[in-house]
This record gives C-alpha cells, structure tokens and sequence, in this order.
C-alpha cells in the first residue's frame, strides 16, 4: 500500500505516525496521575452508587503476594527466604504503614494484627500478604501500601548490608594497595642494583660475558705460548752476536741508518752522473769511512767476522725478536686486565645470584596481591550491579484491586461506576496532552528516541547523578554511539536548546571517542565580537581565532550573518575540512528565535545535534528547531541531558 502513495503522503504518514508515538510516550509520562484519577473517579462514583452503610457494617479483607528473585552472584550471597522472612515480619514496618495513609487512631493500633505475611510452601520464594479493615477501599489501600512498605524496607535492610561489605573491601582493598606500593619500591631498589634491565637479564648478559672473557683468556694464553717459543727460537737463531746486537741495538740502528741514507743518496747521483764524477766518488769515500767504522764498533762489541747480508740478517732477526717481546709484553698486559675484569663480572655475578630470589619472591608476592585487588575490585563491581538492581529483587506479583466480604456489591454498580471514571479519564488525558504539547516540557529521550526523524544518541545525568564510573560509562556509550552512526557527521552544528548545556566531559568523551575511531576533531565557538578578545597563543584564519583543536569565529549581529561574515565562516569551515574529519559549530545563547542566523548556520553544515534538558526544554523550541533543520533538509541527531539518574540506568540496562 504504502508503494501507492505519493512522497507527500508518505511524509504526512510518518509525521502522523510520530506524533502517535510522541503522544503515547506523553501520556505514558502522566499514566500514574491519569491511574490516580481513574482511581479517585471510580472511588468517588462508587461512594455516590453505594451506600453508606452498606460499606461501613461488613469487615472487608484483601490480599496480595511478594515474589523474591534476587540476582544471583556467587561471590556475593543473597538472603535465604527465612532470612528475609525474619527481616519483612516486624512489627515496626507495620506500624510505618499508619503513617503513609490515612486512617483513625484505632486502626492504627490494630495494625499489627491486620497485618499479615506468610511464606508459601512451593516456591519458598513467594509471599503472601493479607490486610483486614472495615471498608473495602480501605484493606485495598492498606494491603498495597503494606507491600510498598515491606519493599522498602528490604532494599533499605539490603542497601544497608551491601553498603557495609562495599567499605570493608574498599579499607582491605587500600591496605593491599599499600603492600603493592611497598612491592613496587623494593622492586625498584633490587632494579637499581641490577641496572637497566631485571636481575635475571642482567645475569644473563654477566655470564655470556664472562664466557666470552674465559674464551679470550685461553686465546691470549696460546698467542702468548706462541710468541714466548718464536722468542726463543730467535735468541737460539742469533746466539751471543745476538745478545751483543740486542744490547747495542740503539747505536747499531743509527749507524746503518746513516750508511742507507748514504746508499739513497749514491742511488740518485747515479741517475745523473757516472762513478768518475766528483760527487759520486765523493759520496762512495763517505759510505766507505761509514762502513768502515761500523764494522769496527761490531768488532769492538764481539761481532766479528760477519758480512753486511750478514749484518742485515741479524739486524732483522733482532728487529722481530725485539717486536715479539713487546707483543708479549702487551698480550701479558691484556691478560692481567682481562683477568681483573673477569673477577669483577664473578662478584657481579654472585651478587645478582643472590639479588634474583628475592626479586622472583617479591613479583611472585606482587602478582598475588595484583590477583587479589583484582578479585576485590569484581566483588565492589558486583555490589554496584546488585545496588543498582535491588530494587527488582523483591517485586509484587499484582497490586491488590479488589477486596472479599460476606455480602460483596453488585457488579453493575461498579460497571457504572468505571465507565463514568473512564471518560472523565480519557477527557483528562486530551487535555494533559494538549497543554503538554503546547506548554510543557519534553521529559527524557524516550520523546525524542519516538521522533523518527531524530537520531537518538542517548542521556546524560545531571551532574553528581550518577558516580563517576558510570557516568564515565554513560559518556564512553553516547559518543560511541554518535561516532557509529550512519548520519553524516563532517560539519555539526551543536543546537543548544533552552535549558540545556553541553557538559565539557561529554565534549571530551566524543573527541576520545573520534581519536580511537582515528578522527579528528574541531569545535569552531561563534560569539559576540564586542565581547571576544583572541587569547594568548591563537592563530587567525580569515576571521577564525584557532588554538589547538578550538575556534572562535566572532560576529557583529547575532540575528543574522553579514554576507562577508557568512562568505569567511563558508571558506574557514572549507579551510578546516582539510585538517579535521569533524567540526562542531556552537551557537552564541544556543538557539534564538527570530532572524534568519539559524537557517543561515544550518544551511552550511552537514546536520545538526540537538540538545535538550530534561524537564527543562519547552516543546515549543525543539519543534522550532526540528522544523528548521527540516526546511534545510539535514539529519538530526538528539542529545538529552541533566536527566535523571535512575533514567539513564534504565536507558544503559535496555542497551545492555
């Protein structure tokens, strides 16, 4: 059917169909006042119908039941059916029940004894209460308020026992969390005597080195072995010329060296002159003389009877015999050091032998206690859960709606009398809607989750509604949401509606949200610029001050954009694409009614996110805003914030 209808038609229906869920979730708010009329109404035709006397002579009595089905956690036992039975069975909550409704001073006393509660065989988990009273709308009356009472005071008695285990785990959960600090120095001084890595690593590394040590221990031994028997074959080879050689090397060394510079002087003459030549002659009587005198120092020395290859061969044996003694004087020298080294690294490794139990005793201890703060941390968890759902644990089966007696009224008089309260309701319930509509507040994101056009995001509690890990889980599960929707996000403009607030944690939560996502995000603050001063550190883009991941884009009128001001806002938010996935425009005084600012800053994002107050924002703004956004033909987004705490509980609870 709905292929046969023309777009208009199509929007006319879903528009009609929204109206029919926003309407119900209206009068869903105000059902408990439209119950309590229907309720008074039905009363009050029924004192007209019946008689005095006919309600007044017959004693009535009326009955209900109390099913308890705590959540089960095993860590964390629940009451027996006894127990709570011994707990629900005092007179004192009887007698509480003379204060909630109102009666004379003699039902008061006989309240214990009206008052009844009995536990049922099968199931043990079921009770069931009984009232006795004079009248009919009396025992009904007292019977559910006795349920009322006897609820009240289980989660008051429970609330109270869990509160008491919560602080005892919170001091021992303190305590360990002392012993790990305590942990976690020694650990650091044991640290600081391995070094930069742990005791075993650093023991690790200490006994690899000193098997490499060891290693080059045994290598400069063999190279010493093999210099101290090419020493000695040298001083064999040389004999006593050696020795002589040895001890006169100084002298010997000078003198051939003059005689080779000679001979490199003798080599160059030659290349130009012949031996006839004064200077060649010349420098051969030079090198003759040197010769001379320094076959005469050997002979003085006791090196006689030797030619110069002789003398070469000699001087080159003394040469390498004289080089092989400083190598092993060096390789000695190496294995001394590598000596001292090698028992420090044993001392090292002694001490981190003797470090590493202690330090295995102190994880091992460390990730015990870890174990343990974890345990203690799931039983805190579970307590928070079952003070979160102890309300449902003990729950009445069925409000008690009628009452038994000897001579019970004519049906027909109570037909009468709910057909007449049931019109009078329904009149009530047109006109409570119709004031709403026009006059009242949207209470909560229900209002807004029933509005198809509107993407709903969720609640945010009022400040200091909820503690600071759940609120902290409602802020992670609101901006998730908004991070995963399918709606287009590139340009957002923020509209604040009258008595709401973006809550600075919220704007936290969605940029962390968008980083994990790998987004970016800007706000971009349009103000007043008679009251804007750029702050310290900003930079201007054509009419932008920016500061980090913040904007302000300052205007002459808040009622409408100059065409400049509307052309620089269009090129910043072009200029901000580029750089960021998301911007969040905020209007000066959130939404104002009048001029054409709104349309104008709607046109130019991608959609919009409106921001109620719970039971703060009238319904008149956010159809204004609604049909504004409409007539620009973006998606909406919905925000509902300051609400309950107890909403936003059931709102997570259905999500979960």
């Amino acid at each position: 059917m709905e292929d046969s209808l023309t777009d208009k038609e199509r929007e006319q229906l879903r528009k009609m169909v929204a109206f029919q869920k926003v309407a119900g979730v209206i009068l869903w708010k105000k059902i408990r006042l439209l119950s309590i009329f229907f309720v008074c109404l039905t009363v009050g035709f029924s004192l007209f119908l019946i008689h005095h006397y006919a309600r007044s002579v017959h004693r009535f009595d009326a009955s209900t039941r109390l099913l308890y089905s705590p959540r089960q956690i095993s860590r964390i036992p629940n009451m027996s059916d006894k127990q709570l039975l011994s707990v629900l069975d005092r007179a004192s909550i009887k007698r509480k029940v003379g204060s909630r409704i109102q009666m004379d001073e003699n039902e008061k006393r006989c309240l214990v004894v009206d008052l009844e509660i009995k536990q049922e065989r099968h199931p043990s988990n079921l009770f069931t209460l009984t009232a006795h009273a004079p009248s009919w709308r009396g025992v009904v009356q007292k019977v559910n308020t006795y349920a009322e009472m006897l609820i009240e005071g289980y989660v008051e008695y429970r609330m109270r026992d869990l509160d008491n285990w919560k602080e005892s785990l919170e001091v021992r959960k303190k305590t360990l969390q002392a012993q790990i600090s305590n942990l976690e120095s020694e650990e650091n001084v044991l640290k600081g005597k391995a070094g930069v890595a742990t005791p075993v690593e650093t023991l690790t590394m200490t006994t690899g080195l000193l098997s490499d040590q060891r290693r080059n221990m045994s290598l400069l031994d063999v190279q010493i072995a093999n210099e101290e028997l090419k020493r000695k074959k040298l001083e064999k080879l040389l004999g006593p010329a050696g020795a002589a050689f040895s001890s006169n090397a100084a002298t010997i060394r000078r003198k051939s060296d003059k005689i080779a510079a000679i001979d490199g002087e003798i080599a160059k003459l030659r290349e130009i002159y012949t031996d006839k030549n004064p200077k060649v002659s010349g420098k051969l009587e030079e090198r003759k003389e040197l010769l001379d005198d320094y076959v005469a120092f050997l002979k003085t020395k006791g090196i006689d009877g030797v030619d110069l290859e002789t003398i070469d061969q000699v001087e080159k044996s003394a040469s390498e015999l004289s080089e092989t003694v400083l190598r092993i004087d060096g390789l000695r020298e190496n294995l001394r050091s590598l000596e001292q080294e090698i028992k420090s690294n044993e001392k090292r490794a002694a001490e981190l032998t003797a470090i590493i139990p202690a330090f295995d005793r102190l994880r091992v201890k460390r990730a015990d206690l870890d174990q343990t703060v974890r345990d203690l941390d799931d039983q805190l968890e579970n307590i928070a859960y079952l003070q979160m759902s102890i309300r449902n644990d003990l729950q009445q089966i069925e409000r008690a709606g009628g009452a038994g007696d000897k001579n019970p009224f004519r049906p027909k008089t109570f037909i009468i009398a709910i057909g007449g309260a049931s019109v009078c309701t329904f009149v009530l319930a047109l006109w409570l809607l119709a004031v709403e509509l026009l006059s009242g507040k949207v209470t909560g994101g229900k209002e807004l989750r029933a509005d198809d056009s509107i993407e709903f995001l969720g609640s945010l509690p009022k400040p200091d509604a909820m503690d600071e890990a759940d609120e902290r889980d409602v802020l992670g599960v609101v901006a998730l949401k908004f991070a995963g929707t399918d709606l287009p996000r590139g340009v957002v403009l923020v509209c604040r509606l009258p008595g709401a607030d973006v809550q600075p944690k919220f704007r936290n939560a969605l940029d962390w949200s968008l980083s994990m996502a790998g987004a970016r995000s800007f706000t971009l603050e349009v103000v007043c610029n008679a009251n804007f001063t750029p702050p310290d550190g900003a930079v201007a883009m054509l009419n932008t001050s920016c500061k980090g991941d913040y904007g302000w884009f300052p205007v002459e009128n808040r009622y409408t954009f100059a065409p400049t001001e509307l052309q620089m806002l269009q090129a910043d938010i072009a200029s901000l694409r580029e750089s960021y996935d998301h911007v969040f425009i905020h209007m000066p005084d959130g939404i104002r009614r009048g001029g054409s600012f709104f349309d104008q800053v709607v046109g130019i994002c991608d959609s919009a996110l409106l921001v109620v107050g719970a039971d703060s924002t009238p319904r008149s703004w956010l159809a204004y805003a609604k049909r504004h956004v409409q007539m620009a033909a973006k998606p909406m987004m919905g925000l509902v914030v300051n609400a309950a705490g107890k909403v936003v509980r059931m709102e997570m609870e259905a999500k979960r």
